[in-house]
């Protein structure tokens, strides 16, 4: 199956001028093998690689929908279930509507919610007691605080692999403007949800339709304003069966009205066009697609893959300070660290204009992005990120609201 997304007809990306800033950073220690994702090749000494996760699931093994809500039967790893009070969705009740901060879900190993720079941004779940021990959303997890644990299905997503880098990525979206570490793109302006143990338990696939489940439950059913989800991972799949399963996964998310942003592979310059690399290359109007920049912003990094029917845009990903566990700061390099520099973006651009949809988004960051001759048949737009002009933007889009006739006194 081949996989090819064209660029839309409306993407009309012009020259810009400048270069975008970044924040010089204290040089962190190189990055060693760390919760399982490797360092490879000729790369930079704090390149951390996409992770991948578990093999898929032999046939016959997880259904498609391993976390079924609504429903008291909770698959949370291969062979085991777990038995769940669920409250019965009542399809004649008004559905909320989502409101407050835009809330981006970093699905990905557990983000260190207790970090200095992190606590205050994020997501806290109003309808759950914590530390009771009772499912009081009645959403089939107890104490989802912050989050979920796809991997264990409990509500502590600080649990497994990876923990070192999801953190990093919220950090990116979200770290606090407090004067220590770095600064998120999106600190004050967006909140954290954190789907953790993407790479424990069950194969990634299946863990990914549980995250799916999750986020679009508390989205439609609790009101929560989840407008993008981070996913700074991925794989080749070949079967067409796995192929329909990440789609359809998706497809929830575009029915829920949340944007998808995606890490290509870290191929060291391998063309993606051809590959059924998911999720990054499914062709849905609400998935955009993320190369790594250099550490300067002058061109694609050595270890990026690009394709120019599948990868829509690239952003700085070499030499990027974050948040991880432990109230901690290092530097990582690879498309992981790229992608949440989009997602960032975006929520600033949701909370700019909270009526745009995410596929209203996505075109607004691929129409603004700035040109550059070094990813010209490279990635779709040809261009990279500039945040300035995207939230711009996103501002231009809002209309002003007639002002109301003034009421004489009595």
């Amino acid at each position: 199956m081949e996989i090819n997304r064209k660029s839309p007809a409306s993407v009309a990306p012009t020259a810009r001028t400048g270069e975008t800033s970044r924040a010089e950073a204290p040089k962190a220690k190189p990055l060693t093998v760390r919760d399982g994702f490797e360092t490879r090749g000729a790369r930079p000494t704090n390149f951390v690689d996409r992770p991948t996760g578990r093999p898929s699931a032999p046939a016959g093994g997880l259904p498609a929908s391993a976390f079924a809500f609504g429903s008291s039967n909770v698959a949370v790893k291969p062979d085991a279930n777990k038995v769940i009070d669920a409250k019965k969705v009542d399809p004649s009740q008004p559905k909320p509507k989502p409101s407050g901060d835009p809330v981006i879900a970093v699905i990905d190993g557990g983000v260190d919610f207790k970090h200095t720079d992190l606590d205050d941004a994020m997501w806290t779940n109003p309808g759950e007691i914590d530390g009771d021990g009772i499912d009081n959303d009645g959403n089939g997890v107890k104490d989802d605080i912050h989050g979920f644990n796809v991997g264990t299905g409990e509500g502590d997503p600080f649990k497994g692999e990876g923990t070192d880098h999801g953190t990093h990525v919220a950090g990116i979206i979200a770290a606090e403007d407090n004067g220590e570490g770095n600064t998120g793109i999106a600190a004050g302006k967006a909140k954290i949800l954190s789907v953790g143990g993407l790479y424990d338990g069950a194969d990634l696939l299946t863990n990914f339709e549980r995250s799916v489940d999750y986020l679009v439950n508390l989205k439609t059913e609790q009101g929560v304003n989840i407008r993008a989800a981070n996913a700074s991972f991925g794989n080749t799949y070949r079967s067409p069966a796995d192929q329909a399963r990440w789609t359809a996964a998706v497809q929830k998310l575009a029915d829920a009205d949340i944007l998808l942003v995606a890490a290509t592979a870290n191929g060291n310059g391998s063309n993606m066009n051809n590959v059924a690399d998911m999720p990054a290359n499914i062709d849905l109007p609400n998935v955009i697609t993320i190369a790594s920049m250099d550490k300067n912003n002058d061109k694609l990094a050595r270890f990026s893959s690009h394709g120019d029917k599948v990868v829509d845009l690239a952003a700085v990903g070499e030499d990027v300070l974050s948040t991880v566990p432990g109230n901690k700061w290092e530097e990582m390099s690879g498309t992981s660290m790229a992608t949440p520099t989009v997602a960032a973006t975006a929520a600033r651009m949701f909370a700019e204009n909270p009526d745009l949809t995410a596929v209203q988004v996505r075109d607004l960051l691929l129409k603004t992005v700035e040109l550059d001759p070094d990813l010209k048949g490279k990635v779709i737009t040809g261009g990279k990120l500039d945040i300035d002009a995207a939230i711009q933007a996103a501002k231009d889009t809002v209309v002003a609201k007639p002002e109301q006739p003034a009421v004489a006194a009595r």
